[in-house]
């Protein structure tokens, strides 16, 4: 019989990601799960996140993930008997060079097999529905009308809610110190207090912090803490409460409203990292070594983005948000277990995707968890893919860096 010492399966990690494999987990009957995590549910890196909800993503199997993740959202106002506030505002692509239109292309091909609803608009009607933006008259535009965002610690709660209610037991404000191994199996966690738990399955989705814990088990894991981050403006009379997400392949950015001011994010020309074994335990107020207020990234990407967002000059800056994202060299996650290694699975590395795959994670890594059929390949996010890596390396964790500086796709 499960007990809190010896369930099934033990999550590290009360983020969106140990809060969605739960709520998956949860549903498969008499299976014993604890989730352990060190300070609050979604206080970390989760409560940070800009978490933009688009469905298309560059391959189908990421698309498939976030199509979960609204599946999820539905069935979870339905359960707990309240809609999630997701604002359905949907998003807009534009762009007037030459690369960005061949992704405003590739999206809408990909949205026509997804059977996901896209419509190539004019320019003045993208200003329309943006009015923030300024384009020129051929400018390609897309137009995505369900796609939309939702405040990340809402979504990260309602996972939990399910869990709980459901038999999950959570161990908040308690740190996992230790992997406890047998020979190349994976047995469970001692905790900082001296208290162990024993599990068939140890799930490492401790985000940043899922690389130090893995090593434990000799598990170099293809990531690395790389910076993203935005800015909030103050309200301003040209953003919309109801406005839609834009991508904007062009500058590297992207903008949607935030009370009445204009939230937009742009990525660091050249990516700033950490190294993964000097991470604090709390990333409250942790600012990177390099640029720690994000001054040099905006002045670096301002002319190019002021090209589409000329209201940019008008704007007082209100907020700097900066967060840890851990980025893979091929932007796909790291999910599923590591070959040789026995009872335990990876759920991390999902370069600025985690809230948007969140369901389609959290689905995922139940059904391999519970040796059931995979709903998506796993293939693409084996922990091994890299080969034979050194997570500390500093070529590694640049290769990283790489992969965030070039994201376009918001």
């Amino acid at each position: 019989m499960s007990t809190i010492n010896h369930p099934d399966v033990v999550i590290i990690g009360g983020g969106i990601l140990g809060c969605a494999i739960a709520r998956y987990l949860s549903q498969t009957p008499n299976l014993g799960i604890v989730v352990v995590e060190r300070h609050g549910l979604g206080e970390q890196t989760t409560s940070h996140a800009a978490a933009l909800l688009t469905r298309v993503r560059p391959h189908r199997v990421l698309t498939d993930m976030v199509m979960e993740t609204f599946r999820a959202i539905d069935e979870l106002g339905s359960y707990l008997g309240e809609q999630l506030p997701l604002k359905r505002v949907g998003s807009l692509q534009v762009s007037a060079k030459p690369e960005g239109r061949r992704q405003i292309e590739q999206t809408s091909q990909r949205a026509e097999d997804a059977g996901v609803l896209a419509e190539r608009i004019s320019a003045d009607e993208a200003m329309r529905l943006a009015p923030w933006l300024e384009l020129t008259p051929d400018a390609s535009a897309l137009w995505l009308p369900d796609d939309g965002y939702i405040d990340p610690y809402t979504l990260c709660q309602a996972y939990a809610a399910e869990a709980r209610r459901k038999g999950t037991r959570f161990l908040l404000k308690r740190e996992v110190s230790e992997l406890l191994q047998q020979s190349s199996t994976v047995t469970g966690v001692r905790l900082a207090d001296g208290e162990t738990i024993s599990a068939g399955t140890v799930i490492d989705a401790a985000g940043p912090w899922s690389t130090a814990l893995a090593m434990q088990a000799g598990i170099h894991l293809g990531m690395a803490p790389v910076r993203s981050h935005y800015w909030i403006s103050s309200p301003h009379p040209k953003i919309s409460t109801h406005g839609p997400m834009t991508i904007l392949p062009d500058s590297g950015a992207y903008a949607r409203p935030e009370v009445g001011g204009l939230l937009f994010g742009l990525r660091d020309q050249q990516s700033v990292v950490a190294h993964p074994a000097t991470l604090p335990d709390n990333l409250q107020g942790f600012r990177f070594d390099t640029d720690p207020t994000g001054e040099l990234a905006l002045e670096s990407g301002y002319e190019a983005l002021r090209c589409q967002l000329s209201v940019l000059d008008e704007l007082r800056l209100a907020h700097y948000v900066s967060n840890v994202s851990s980025y893979t060299p091929d932007g796909f996650a790291l999910l599923g277990p590591m070959p040789g290694i026995d009872g335990f699975i990876a759920a991390t590395g999902c370069s600025g995707g985690g809230v948007g795959m969140s369901g389609g994670i959290g689905r995922l890594i139940a059904e391999l968890a519970t040796n059931q059929s995979p709903f998506v390949p796993p293939e693409p996010f084996r922990l091994d893919r890299f080969g034979d890596i050194d997570s500390y390396s500093p070529d590694f964790i640049r290769r990283c860096a790489e992969a965030r500086a070039r994201k376009r796709t918001g």
